[in-house]
């Protein structure tokens, strides 16, 4: 009933003394060692400066309702008001007979009788679980507790409070082992506290290894103390692992307490901190891992709820407290411990390969971690982790770390980290390996050795460079006596159809090879490969037209990514340059700019050639923006790797294109069209012919500019092209007074209206408005597409009806480009994917806004104020 001492180096907490001084109730649940009476002893220690504080420790013997009241009696008395003493004198002196609950209420009404304010402090109240009568004597005093009266609470496990009320009434503040840890600022203090001068790194290593677990600071800057000597490098995680004192302080404060079958459960189930019950229940043979692994939770054991990645629930052990629970298990049941590594390698495997070798290892099983390496590790390298493909290398014992797959992998790494001449080292040693295995094992680990040469070629000489060796290599595998890999066979269609892809030379047998790898990838499970492939297959996919439907492949193989985890995948660049891409085209220039700066951070270094195309494209987007100075960035760090790495046959026509319009924007017409004039390089860009046409028209050349369109002739496979040819073209003889001008602009909307390709129009400006409008009057069969140009093209302008000072809405301007047209308001409806209700609705707010009661009327007014 004493308020406990001072804790030495303790620290002051003002969030959390904030918030247990925001609302009456305040309840602190968490595991052994997060401060809990240390908080609750400084709260009631402040309040007895300017009032009173009742504290009392609950023991076991509080189960009894009347020890429980008497305890409540002598700690009231004890809180320092003479009042409250005197009228609890009597009282106490019956406490062992009278009915608990009245007692109570004897006390809450010397309590009302005293107007100074209280605090009342329940430390340790998970002793208090399992006792339905005294849990029902502390919901009483918190349900009829004085308004002048504060209920701190602090359990490792909260009994069967009735605390819901009081949450709904926001008189409770509910803090969990989440809330009580140390932040980072916490943890810097503590040590700074503890008079131990460590660096910053060390310190952030300290708040890293503990997870902010108070205690577990506390035995990091003891331990952190003990090491304080230049001739022994500081390694906090790995003296906390080591350290006795909290070994103890985990066997004593949580093991002791707990029941035989709690305690070999946690035993057993402390091998990985990240747990499900399938796991669990496989390793042990048991159906019951759910319900313990829910208590464990119940009871404020060192466990929290974790991510879901599958179905089931997870759970996620303290990192700490689940590596002394491993030392415990490995020195007092050894043979035990080995049992369970080798089922949970077994669980393991087919969900993470790197957890499955390292308990393999843990079991001695080097023949299985040798196993599932063999058969994962380009996997995990095509999934993006690196990191786990070089850990997994670590913990192999030394005989398979001296493998060819071991030497493969660590090659592989090396090469997408540029480090050619190491790679190549690393291929040696894995074809020394070859010679050393059996006869019939030699063949896959070469045909493994082969692809990744193919990779250093690839790097090295640029992907076009090592289609000729993967195809090679293909029509090997084809003519082999026995089933090739599918990761491997998979993998060299995917490498050889990205260089095909590079080419630009037959777009069919890129798309082909790629999705054959796609196909043989998802048939054997192999979903990173797939996904790379899908990817990889969105730019020659650009060929057949079918735009949108590109675009919903890409963002299902992100989604797809992202359910993994695999957010930064480099191979998916890909998906994201496609989408950047098409966003350019419909004139989303702003998410245009973002995902194609998104895929210039994910892509292959060495894949210079799509760097290339996706630097043209920023480049372009940029310009259509008006920021001339990043496009030139991107132009010039086109013009850079093109000149130190393998050029596109069609690299420099892309580069003239792109040049000529920032001249243009520069506004340096007659060097751009000086520029367009001249003799184009050969192969040619697909694009090149546009852009030259673009620009002699914008330098005042309509005739040159339609001379330049007529000397290729467009390729209607490629939509998007076709629309900005005969935007080009509409424009270009418009400028010339040509009456064919419909007919081109008609094409464009035909081309444009499937996949919504809207950024041609856009970049007409003023100009387009002008010719779309006489066209909308001359007729058009795709007034859908028309109008929803219009739309986009009003949205550089804000118009506002004299006299009215509402302004109409985006969806208003769409409408009432609709309404200049001879659809019926059930077919704007259909169009604008709206009912017809809504649609009619719209129409009702344009009348009103411009003051007119007929379509018509709605017409010839819009016009005089220019809103067509």
């Amino acid at each position: 009933m004493s308020l406990p001492p001072p804790t030495p180096g303790a620290i002051d907490r003002p969030r959390l003394t904030l918030l247990i001084e925001q609302r009456p109730v305040t309840v602190l649940a968490g595991m052994a060692g997060f401060g809990k009476s240390t908080l609750l002893a400084t709260t009631v220690g402040r309040q007895r400066v300017r009032g009173a504080g009742l504290w009392l420790t609950v023991d076991d013997s509080d189960r009894d309702p009347v020890r429980l009241v008497s305890d409540l009696l002598a700690a009231a008395s004890l809180a320092g008001v003479a009042q409250l003493t005197a009228a609890l004198a009597p009282l106490r002196a019956s406490s062992l007979r009278a009915e608990p609950l009245t007692l109570v209420d004897a006390l809450l009404e010397a309590l009302y009788d005293t107007a100074e304010p209280l605090v009342v402090a329940l430390d340790d109240a998970q002793h208090l679980t399992g006792s339905k009568a005294s849990a029902a004597v502390v919901n009483h005093l918190l349900r009829w507790a004085p308004d002048n009266m504060r209920v701190l609470i602090g359990a490792r496990v909260m009994p069967p409070f009735r605390l819901q009320r009081l949450r709904l009434d926001d008189h409770l503040t509910y803090l969990a082992h989440n809330e009580l840890a140390f932040s980072a600022d916490e943890t810097a203090e503590a040590v700074k506290a503890s008079g131990l001068e460590l660096d910053a790194e060390t310190v952030a290593t300290i708040h890293d290894a503990t997870g902010g677990w108070p205690a577990g600071v506390r035995m990091a800057i003891l331990a952190a103390s003990h090491i304080d000597r230049p001739d022994r490098p500081r390694n906090v995680p790995t003296e906390l692992r080591r350290d006795r004192a909290l070994a103890d302080y985990l066997a004593t404060e949580v093991l002791a307490a707990l029941s035989g079958e709690l305690r070999d459960f946690v035993l057993d189930s402390c091998l990985d901190e990240r747990v499900c019950p399938s796991l669990i229940d496989s390793m042990r043979g048991t159906t019951t891992a759910e319900m313990l692994l829910e208590q464990c939770l119940a009871d404020g054991i060192f466990l929290s709820r974790g991510a879901a990645a599958t179905d089931e629930p997870w759970y996620e052990w303290h990192p700490l407290f689940a590596s002394h629970i491993r030392r415990r298990l490995s020195t007092d049941q050894p043979e035990r411990a080995v049992e369970l590594h080798s089922a949970a390698a077994a669980w393991w495997v087919s969900v993470d390969a790197p957890t499955a070798i390292r308990h393999a290892v843990a079991a001695g099983d080097g023949d299985t971690a040798a196993r599932i390496f063999s058969e994962h590790w380009l996997e995990l390298f095509l999934e993006g982790r690196v990191d786990a493909v070089m850990d997994a290398v670590q913990h192999l014992p030394h005989a398979v770390a001296d493998g060819g797959d071991a030497h493969l992998a660590q090659a592989l790494v090396l090469v997408r980290r540029g480090r050619l001449d190491a790679a190549r080292g690393e291929i040696d040693a894995a074809r020394r390996a070859v010679e050393r295995l059996p006869e019939q094992d030699q063949d896959g680990l070469r045909e493994r050795t082969t692809i990744v040469e193919l990779f250093l070629t690839g790097y090295d000489q640029g992907l076009g460079a090592a289609v000729e060796s993967g195809e090679a290599m293909l029509e090997r595998l084809s003519r082999g006596g026995r089933v090739p890999d599918p990761a491997l066979q998979a993998s060299v269609q995917v490498f050889v159809g990205m260089g095909e892809a590079r080419l630009q030379t037959d777009e069919a047998l890129p798309l082909g090879m790629l999705r054959a790898s796609a196909a043989t990838a998802h048939d054997t499970g192999l979903l990173a490969l797939e996904l790379t492939a899908l990817a990889e297959s969105c730019i020659p996919a650009i060929a057949e037209g079918r735009l949108t439907e590109v675009h919903d492949l890409a963002v299902d193989v992100l989604a797809r990514a992202a359910e993994r985890g695999w957010v930064g995948l480099v191979t998916l660049a890909p998906a994201v340059a496609y989408l950047g891409w098409l966003d350019y085209w419909r004139g989303n220039l702003t998410q245009a700019r973002a995902q194609l700066e998104r895929s210039l951070s994910m892509v292959f270094p060495f894949d210079t050639q799509m760097h290339g195309l996706m630097l043209n494209f920023h480049a372009k987007t940029c310009l259509a923006l008006g920021d001339v100075k990043a496009a030139r960035a991107s132009i010039a760090a086109i013009a850079m790797e093109f000149g130190s790495g393998t050029v596109p046959p069609w690299g420099p026509s892309m580069l003239d294109g792109l040049e000529g319009l920032a001249l243009i924007a520069e506004g340096r017409p007659r060097e751009a069209a000086a520029l367009a004039s001249s003799a184009p390089a050969e192969p040619e860009y697909r694009l090149a012919a546009a852009h030259r046409a673009r620009v002699l028209l914008m330098a005042g050349d309509p005739a040159g500019a339609l001379a330049e369109l007529d000397r290729v002739p467009v390729d209607n496979a490629f939509v998007h092209i076709t629309c900005l040819s005969r935007c080009i073209e509409a424009e270009a003889r418009s400028m010339l007074g040509r009456a064919d001008a419909h007919l081109s602009l008609e094409r464009a909307l035909a081309a444009a209206e499937p996949d919504q390709l809207y950024g041609p129009f856009i970049a007409g400006g003023k100009r387009m408005v002008d010719l779309l409008k006489a066209h909308l009057r001359h007729g058009t069969s795709h007034p859908a597409a028309l109008t929803q140009v219009l739309a986009r093209l009003a949205r550089e302008h804000e118009h506002h009806v004299p006299g009215w000072s509402e302004r109409l809405t985006d969806r208003e301007r769409v409408i009432l480009q609709y309404l200049a047209t001879n659809l019926t308001n059930a077919e704007i409806a259909e169009a604008e994917f709206i009912s017809l209700h809504t649609t009619k609705t719209h129409i009702a707010h344009i009348y009103q806004k411009l003051g007119v009661g007929s379509r018509r009327a709605a017409i010839r007014r819009a016009a005089e104020l220019d809103l067509y």
